[in-house]
């Protein structure tokens, strides 16, 4: 994955996981004085490619974030939500992307890199023996969409390269439970998937996005919407939570679950995530597993 990234975002497929297990494994067993590796981080990072550059600022606030990690390690370590909510450091550089200088270019850049895949999707069909009006409808619907998706990346954008660095910071964090196993130090806490809570900040911030998203501001926009779609699909994976919780407290294997959730990912996706959103957000107030456990308590 490296060399098929440009350079120089290539870079973060190997600093990011490096920055989060460094600072996760210092924080974990020497304390705040780890706290020196995401600033040690920042200061090489801006060596190297400048404060202006987007690319150079995912190392250190993905190192804050493993940082975060190492400091609640002791005593049980953080649970799922909590984890997912020591991502916030690089949620914020994300929904600030669009402040930065450079955005506008790189916008640019990415726009056309997307023409000339679409080009090369019309010529494709024209070797293929495409021509007439079949090649003018293509032409046309890629047109379509090649409008529709500019329109849309200034929002998309910053939150794509938010999960992208996620999943870096979850590689990192496999990096550091490793690197724990070979010094022999503790085993890194795990946690369960049927636990998922996001804590009440994580509400806010949702809310934040929505009155940006709906405000009569249009350069928040892209900011508004990152805060929202990223936090919407965490209580996304809160709703999930709730649904295993539950229908494993029924007997139901969790082969059946994932093959259900799978069925049903791939027959009505948007709808899945609607639904599994509003169960999470609802999850807020209800606090669903609790209720559950009590009404199992409550039986006779």
């Amino acid at each position: 994955m490296t060399l098929q990234t440009p350079l120089p975002w290539s870079r973060l497929w190997l600093l990011v996981p490096l920055a989060v297990a460094a600072s996760l494994l210092l924080t974990w067993r020497f304390g705040p004085w780890g706290l020196g590796v995401p600033v040690a981080v920042f200061a090489a990072a801006l060596s190297l490619g400048g404060a202006g550059e987007l690319w150079v600022w995912w190392t250190p606030f993905a190192s804050l974030t493993g940082a975060w990690m190492g400091l609640r390690e002791e005593g049980g370590g953080p649970r799922s939500g909590e984890r997912a909510w020591m991502l916030l450091p690089p949620l914020l550089l994300a929904a600030g992307l669009p402040w930065m200088p450079h955005y506008p270019e790189a916008m640019r850049r990415v726009n056309d890199t997307m023409r000339r895949a679409d080009a090369q999707i019309v010529e494709g069909a024209r070797s293929l023996g495409y021509e007439g009006g079949a090649l003018a409808t293509l032409e046309r619907q890629v047109k379509t969409q090649a409008s529709e998706r500019e329109r849309a990346m200034p929002y998309l954008w910053p939150s794509a390269l938010f999960m992208w660095v996620a999943v870096l910071v979850v590689g990192g964090r496999g990096l550091s439970a490793r690197a724990a196993h070979t010094l022999r130090w503790p085993p890194l806490s795990r946690a369960r998937l049927r636990d998922w809570r996001l804590p009440d900040g994580a509400l806010w911030v949702f809310l934040a996005g929505l009155a940006l998203l709906l405000a009569p501001w249009p350069a928040w926009g892209p900011t508004g919407a990152t805060l929202m779609i990223n936090t919407a699909l965490g209580y996304c994976v809160q709703g999930i939570a709730v649904v295993e919780s539950l229908l494993l407290s029924r007997g139901v294997p969790p082969s059946i679950i994932v093959l259900t959730l799978l069925f049903v990912v791939m027959v009505a996706l948007p709808v899945f995530l609607l639904t599994t959103a509003a169960l999470g957000l609802s999850d807020v107030w209800l606090d669903f597993r609790r209720l559950e456990s009590g009404a199992d308590d409550a039986q006779p």
